[in-house]
């Protein structure tokens, strides 16, 4: 049952259940290889992102982005991983980097 309750917010935002225009970056995996992610814009505020990295895909929900400021969320991660990630964001409260790291996904830092 564990498994079936990660993949819901993934299988959401395949269906289009989530607003899917945002912005995405790549970056180094401290456990070799890349990384990405992808940052989305909520209808009830914040975002929402989905992190690829060490083989597993991420998703965190953030809700209170302030400008220039920085908000840190749990990932819901595929494969029995787990991990936490950081957004930064920028002068407008957008997003501009994610720092993440965790059992099985390594660690990173994206920009958008």
């Amino acid at each position: 049952m564990k498994t079936s309750l990660l993949i819901l917010p993934i299988a959401a935002l395949a269906s289009g259940c989530l607003e899917t225009e945002g912005s995405y970056g790549t970056g180094r995996n401290s456990s070799g290889g890349t990384a990405s992610a992808s940052v989305n814009d909520r209808s009830g505020g914040g975002f929402t992102l989905v992190l690829s990295a060490g083989g597993s895909t991420c998703t965190g929900i953030f809700d209170d982005p302030a400008p220039g400021g920085k908000e840190l969320s749990p990932l819901n991660c595929s494969g029995g991983n787990s991990g936490n990630a950081t957004v930064l964001y920028d002068g407008n409260g957008r997003p501009e980097r994610v720092v993440f790291g965790g059992v099985g996904i390594g660690s990173g830092s994206i920009e958008f």
